[in-house]
């Protein structure tokens, strides 16, 4: 396919880790989580968008002058896009689209990856495998089969996507497919998609839904209610992700078991996992 385009959504605050720094750019294995995500898939993608909390502005522009120093090459392709957070993943996603349109970067690729700040990626295979799988609608969701599921993707026999049930809603389900935090979508679909359930949902300066937020997840179901639908496909790579410090203990603890050799920029262009 075509060269897609990347939105890493790193727009919290790290509130739900009980830290002032953001997810995005916790530690793991000596790096930020977001500077290991950038390595390992980064060169997947025609450009990079980093979608930050405007509130956070002093650690992230250390952050990205750290980047420039430290991966200067790397650094070329990714854009830093602010904004006024607090109001969810799918707000956050539109507010991004619309201001990486408003900077001018260029022609708009047709499909584009959205993946969340705390995902770790231990390989680049999930992204060579999404963007190879073809896809039929409007959105493209990799998910693996397991048992109680924080995220369960609804699907019908052919593996459309219906909606997504969310266990802190009490939603919780036996069985199901957990989505793996990234998703790959046709760029113009999704932001209509996203303008018209914000315009749905806001009132009175909140959204009317649970948490007073807009999830990127209501856009399944609105694909599914406006006759098309994504795809939900099971991979064979799983993503780590991760909201506590014992989760990042985990994973950490997982790569000094698992791994044999570092990712290098100028070498292979994956870990050993």
């Amino acid at each position: 396919m075509e060269s897609a385009d990347l939105y890493i959504i790193a727009a919290g605050r790290g509130s739900r880790m009980k830290s002032d720094t953001p997810k995005a750019l916790v530690t793991i294995d000596g790096e930020p989580c977001l500077t290991s995500t950038l390595l390992q898939i980064g060169h997947k993608f025609r450009k990079v968008f980093v979608v930050t909390n405007i509130l956070l502005r002093e650690q992230w522009a250390e952050y990205f002058a750290g980047l420039q120093t430290t991966y200067p090459d790397l650094s070329g392709s990714v854009f830093q896009l602010p904004i006024k957070s607090g109001l969810g993943d799918g707000h956050a996603t539109l507010e991004g689209i619309m201001a990486a349109e408003r900077l001018g970067h260029g022609p708009v690729a047709r499909d584009l990856v959205v993946a969340w700040g705390d995902v770790f990626f231990p390989h680049a295979a999930i992204i060579d495998e999404l963007l190879s799988v073809d896809r039929k609608g409007p959105g493209l969701l990799p998910a693996v089969h397991e048992p109680h599921p924080y995220v369960a993707l609804m699907v019908n026999e052919h593996m459309q996507c219906l909606s997504a049930e969310h266990s802190k809603f009490g939603e919780q389900q036996l069985v199901g497919y957990h989505d793996q935090s990234v998703f790959r979508f046709e760029a113009s679909r999704l932001h209509a998609c996203l303008r018209e359930l914000h315009n749905a949902l806001w009132k009175n300066g909140r959204y009317i839904a649970p948490d007073g937020e807009l999830s990127l997840l209501y856009s399944f179901h609105h694909f599914y209610n406006a006759r098309d639908p994504a795809y939900v496909y099971e991979t064979k790579y799983p993503t780590r992700t991760f909201n506590t410090v014992e989760e990042v203990v985990a994973i950490q603890r997982e790569i000094r078991a698992r791994w044999t050799k570092r990712f290098h920029l100028n070498g292979a262009m994956s870990h050993d996992l």
